[in-house]
Parts: structure tokens; C-alpha cells; sequence
């Protein structure tokens, strides 16, 4: 039996649950303990937070149980004291959606879907300071799902992007009831309702039908781009023959910066196995092919970023929904701080990936030789080979040029042939200066609930 006391602030949250006593067993974990409560006390742990404490000393602050090893620490507390009546837990819940709200005017706060019969089915978010630093990044949007190992087990959604340091900037993320069809849509409703349309937007995934078949309904004409590892691992699982031989041929084929490149390398992967080619054609080259893609992918060939995100959440994973939510929220603000700080203490006109693409790209130009046609089209002699440079128009022969955005070595060859700066021919994305506007809106903290 629980007796309740309870109490309302005023932000409309119930306070201070008074609990007598509680039945768990000794080796109970923290996920089972706020369970427990929460269904005898009725509260709906996908729209509201449990926080558990408990006096030792009425001259001491009460001790917050967090983890595992506060629940341990009590039940030994328990245990040392016959007194049933000692050491009470205390309660309080709070209202995650308005706080956060509250906190982050401009956040598109937690958008909840229920069924019928008003169960918990999708809650969506997205951070003011994400939404206002997308604008900042190259408008491609990887997406991923993982499992959730709560009690509600389900599956978190998740999008990011690329900063100008070349790292990660979660966009948003959702926990819903499993990946299908229906979710993915309401996902990227929601996420075009927060962040819109860009030109040149793209998507990035593993191969999950329901993603390709939901962004061409929500983003019609917005293409699909294949992460190439997962269709990599599908190789190798499909056709054993000549894997190995396959491994760098098929990524070399897939990073290729000119069409010339690429046939000479599929006529090599056909060579060693036809059915990879087959297996490849009918994907659609454009989804897996840097070369083919009708919008720049430029770096991003893979979901790596969003395989990074999961191991990141790997143990929130097991909180109920609403702690899963507010530990997303206290890393956006934590990594927002720490790649702000990164930002101001960067003093090269690029951010630090870029940087060192760009100055080895300068290594590399030094042995090149050049021959000036216009005032902007140049020849660039490497060995017996030879590239046509247009700086007007940001194209080399070679591909990398249009590509990555940032000056290949010929390109570097021809501006100091010229005696001019590199910086105007750079993808503004890459840029300091971009860095620092993604984080110039900062996450805050939700409000302490004493307050």
C-alpha cells in the first residue's frame, strides 16, 4: 500500500509524493523501482519525470536516488534502521513538455502522439539551438533507428547533421512505438514542421524501405542517398566469393570523384564477381555513388554519424521515456557549451577537419606545374597528367574541386600561380565563421524543482 500527500506548484506539477512504503526486492534496479511507483501511483512515465529521494538526517539535504548503486545504498540504508517508518521516499514529479518549453521558448518541445484510447504512442523533439544552427550546416540530414531497453521498448529516432568541424549536431530525435511506416512519416512531418525545406536537402540512411518510401512522400523530390557501408555489409553477407578482393575496390568506386574513375572500377568489380554489379545497378547508382548523386553529399557517404549518436545513448536507452528525453537534452546543452568553446579557439578560417584537408591538399600542390589559357581556366601538369581548372566556376578535371567544395591541389596550383587567396573557393559551411553562428543560440537548463 502507498499512502500519497501530494502538492502543486505553480507550473501545474503534482509535488512532493509522500510514500510510506513500497514492496520491491533487494536487488531491484532503478528502472524497476520508478516502474513500480509509477503504476501504483498512476503516473504516465512517457509525459512526466520520477524523481526519488530520501532523508537520512533531517540536517542534510535528502539524497537523490539516480542509478543502480542509489538504489543499493538505500535498501542497505533500509535495512540497517527495523524501523519501517525511517527513511521515506519522496516523490516529485515533473512536467518535462512544460519546463522545457518554458526554458526554450523557440523549441518545437515534445509533440506527442497517443492512440484512441489515449496511450503513449510518439513524442517528438527538437532543440531552439539546433534549429537555428541547421542553417549553418550543409543541409544533409542522416537519419537512424535504435532500440529502446525500457519497459516501453521501443525505438528511438534520430536525425543530425554535420557541423563546420566536421561533428556531429543532433537536429532532433523521437521514440515511437517501432520503425514501420506510420512512424517514419510522423517523424518527418514533425521534422519538416520544425526545420522546413532547403535547397540541396538530402537524406542519408541505412536501406530501411519505410525511410525511402516516407521522404519521398513528406520531401517529394528530395533524394535518398544509401549509407555505403550498410550496402557493403549486404555484399559481403550476399556473395561470399571475392569479398575480400571486393572491400576497397567497391569504396574506392563508391568515393569516386569522375565518371571516368568509376567505370574503370566497376569493369574491375565485374571482373571478380558480375552479380556485385547486377546488385549495384539495381540499387541505383546515384544512391551509393558520390559521383552520381543528384544534390552534393560531399563527405557524408555514410550514417556513421548517426551510428555514433546510438553508442553516445547506449545506457539512456534504459531510462523511461521522459529521462531518455531530458538526458538528450542535457547532451545538446553539454556538447553545445563544449563545441561553442572549441569554436571561439579556432583561429583558422576553417574548421579543423577542413583545415588539414586544405593543407594537405597545399602538400600535394607544391610538386604541380601550371599553365595560365584565361585569366580563370588553367592548365595543371602532374607528371604526364593534365587537369583543366575553372576558378570562376569552382571545376577541376579531377572532380574534387565541385565535389568536397574546398580547392584541390590544382586548384591550389592555379590560385598561387595567380598570387590569390583560397578562401572565397571554400563551401562557406566549412567555415569558422559558420561554427560559431550554429551555437550561437545556447540549449538552458530546465529549472531546478525547488524553485
Amino acid at each position: 500500500m502507498l499512502q500519497l500527500n501530494e502538492n502543486w506548484d505553480s507550473y501545474g506539477r503534482s509535488r512532493e509524493f509522500q510514500v510510506d512504503g513500497i514492496v520491491v526486492d533487494e536487488d531491484a534496479s532503478n528502472s524497476l523501482l520508478i516502474f513500480t511507483i509509477a503504476q501504483q501511483l498512476m503516473i504516465d512515465t512517457s509525459e512526466k519525470i520520477i524523481e526519488i529521494k530520501y532523508n537520512v538526517n533531517e540536517h542534510c539535504p535528502p539524497m537523490e536516488i539516480r542509478n543502480d548503486m542509489g538504489v543499493r545504498v538505500y535498501m542497505e540504508t533500509k535495512k540497517e534502521n527495523k524501523n519501517l517508518g525511517s527513511y521515506p521516499l519522496c516523490i516529485i514529479v515533473r512536467d518535462f513538455n512544460m519546463e522545457l518549453s518554458i526554458t526554450n521558448e523557440n523549441t518545437v518541445a515534445v509533440k506527442l502522439k497517443k492512440t484512441a484510447d489515449e496511450c503513449f504512442l510518439y513524442a517528438f523533439v527538437a532543440i531552439c539551438t539546433s534549429i537555428s544552427g541547421w542553417k549553418y550546416c550543409r543541409p544533409v540530414v542522416v537519419v537512424d533507428g535504435t532500440f529502446l531497453k525500457s519497459a516501453y521498448m521501443g525505438i528511438m529516432l534520430t536525425s543530425s547533421t554535420m557541423n563546420a568541424a566536421s561533428t556531429i549536431l543532433p537536429l532532433a530525435y523521437a521514440v515511437v512505438d517501432s520503425e514501420n511506416d506510420a512512424s517514419w512519416k510522423w517523424f518527418f512531418e514533425q521534422f519538416k514542421h520544425a526545420y522546413g525545406e532547403r535547397p540541396n536537402m538530402c537524406v542519408v540512411s541505412d536501406r530501411n524501405e519505410s525511410i525511402l518510401k516516407e521522404t519521398s512522400i513528406v520531401y517529394p523530390g528530395m533524394p535518398h542517398y544509401s549509407c555505403m557501408w550498410h550496402i557493403w555489409t549486404n555484399i559481403r553477407a550476399k556473395f561470399k566469393k571475392g569479398y575480400l578482393k571486393l572491400s576497397e575496390l567497391y569504396f574506392a568506386t563508391a568515393r569516386s570523384y569522375t565518371l571516368d574513375e568509376f567505370n574503370e572500377r566497376m569493369s574491375k568489380i565485374e571482373e571478380i564477381d558480375p552479380r556485385v554489379k547486377v546488385y549495384l545497378y539495381d540499387i541505383d547508382y546515384h544512391r551509393w555513388s558520390r559521383v552520381h548523386a543528384t544534390v552534393n553529399r560531399t563527405w557524408t557517404m555514410t550514417s556513421n554519424i548517426a551510428e555514433s549518436l546510438n553508442a553516445v545513448t547506449k545506457y539512456a536507452r534504459e531510462l523511461p521515456i521522459v529521462e531518455l528525453l531530458e538526458y538528450m537534452r542535457t547532451l545538446l546543452e553539454r556538447w553545445t557549451k563544449e563545441k561553442l568553446l572549441k569554436a571561439k579557439c579556432t583561429f583558422t578560417y576553417l574548421g579543423f577537419k577542413f583545415n588539414k584537408e586544405l593543407d594537405d591538399n597545399k602538400t600535394l600542390s607544391h610538386k604541380l606545374r601550371v599553365r595560365a589559357s584565361t585569366d580563370y581556366i588553367h592548365t595543371v601538369l602532374d607528371g604526364v597528367r593534365r587537369y583543366i581548372i575553372c576558378l570562376e566556376n569552382k571545376r577541376c578535371s579531377c572532380g574534387q574541386f565541385q565535389l568536397d567544395e574546398l580547392p584541390c591541389p590544382h586548384a591550389l596550383t592555379a590560385l598561387r600561380h595567380r598570387d590569390e587567396s583560397f578562401e572565397q573557393y571554400c563551401s562557406p559551411y566549412y567555415t569558422r565563421k559558420n561554427l560559431l553562428r550554429t551555437y550561437e543560440i545556447p540549449v538552458n537548463p530546465m529549472p531546478d524543482e525547488s524553485k
